[in-house]
């Protein structure tokens, strides 16, 4: 164990931070960005990003160089980053607004003692019954999606329809592969049709990443019967886009591939605002689900929820007997 203390030589040597006339206006912009797009928040600083340059705000005089139209925007993804540490820092835009994905605290556990462990259950007793929506359904549905960072966005459609919502965060590991191979098997047990609909970056990377899904499910273990479709980004959505495309990187081996099939329009799946993201899984899981067996559904879930209601009742009426309140 190596005790560690910050001193002159492991100080990072950081450009000192101040709100000057340039970094306020894009302050200001990224607030009103924020404050905009509240209800879908925690957003991720890539989402504001391209919600900036998706704007006018990108054509003002502070997020070019020096505050200069003549010399040049600057590297707008780094002033983002930059000025929403700040923003955050010194309280001008809360904490919770943005997500970080990529780092995972867990939560701690223990209770304080009985009563409060009692009232917690009590509580949380019976709350939260769903009716499996997709048990009458023809198909099994996999939504796929590449950015972790939008799965807030995405899983509230899903779990209407009772689906997956799958992160896959790039390339698939064996693992993840081997689990999706076992989940399909359990779908064609009962005799449903297994489909993936995934939503990716529309470049060299996000497009292939599918193929090597298929590739690695279906030649190498095995498996019959899963179907994929691409529902986004594709380019039928290149004019729902108000962002420019992003560069394609020149480090991507499969770059020269992509350009030869597609061209050099490159887009993130970050790109879709919310509202049309979440539209557009939509649409694409109703096209595969029996609208009239969903409705079924919903009014038994409905009735199933006043039974629960009259036995939560019941509980808890006994709980209070014992002498704990509730």
């Amino acid at each position: 164990m190596i005790p560690l203390q910050l001193d002159e030589e492991t100080r990072s040597d950081r450009k000192a931070w101040a709100w000057t006339e340039l970094t306020k206006g894009r302050g200001d912009d990224l607030v009103a960005i924020f404050n905009d797009m509240k209800r879908w928040w925690p957003l991720t600083a890539r989402q504001a990003y391209y919600r900036l340059i998706s704007s006018d705000r990108i054509n003002k005089a502070h997020w070019y160089k020096n505050g200069n139209l003549s010399k040049g925007i600057v590297d707008v993804y780094s002033a983002v980053i930059r000025t929403l540490k700040w923003l955050r820092i010194e309280e001008k835009l809360p904490w919770d607004a943005i997500i970080d994905e990529h780092r995972i605290t867990t939560a701690k556990v223990g209770f304080s003692d009985r009563e409060h462990f009692i009232l917690k259950e009590v509580d949380n007793f019976l709350e939260g019954y769903r009716k499996c929506r997709a048990q009458k359904q023809e198909y099994y549905i996999e939504v796929w999606i590449e950015k972790a960072a939008l799965l807030h966005i995405v899983k509230p459609i899903s779990d209407y329809f009772c689906r997956r919502t799958i992160a896959c965060r790039g390339y698939n590991s064996i693992t993840f592969q081997a689990e999706c191979y076992n989940r399909v098997q359990e779908a064609l047990g009962y005799d449903q049709k297994p489909i993936v609909l995934y939503f990716g970056d529309w470049d060299p990377s996000g497009v292939n990443m599918c193929y090597a899904a298929m590739q690695t499910l279906y030649e190498e273990l095995g498996l019959f019967g899963l179907d994929f479709y691409r529902c986004g980004i594709n380019p039928e959505h290149f004019d729902q886009i108000t962002a420019n495309p992003v560069p394609i990187k020149k480090t991507d081996s499969r770059s020269k591939r992509f350009i030869e099939q597609y061209g050099t329009t490159a887009y993130e799946l970050d790109a879709f605002h919310p509202d049309q993201l979440q539209a557009l899984v939509k649409k694409s899981i109703e096209r595969f689900t029996d609208l009239d067996a969903l409705e079924d559904d919903l009014e038994q879930e409905q009735w199933d929820q006043e039974c629960l209601g009259t036995l939560k009742d019941d509980v808890l009426q006994l709980v209070e007997e014992r002498g704990y309140k509730v």
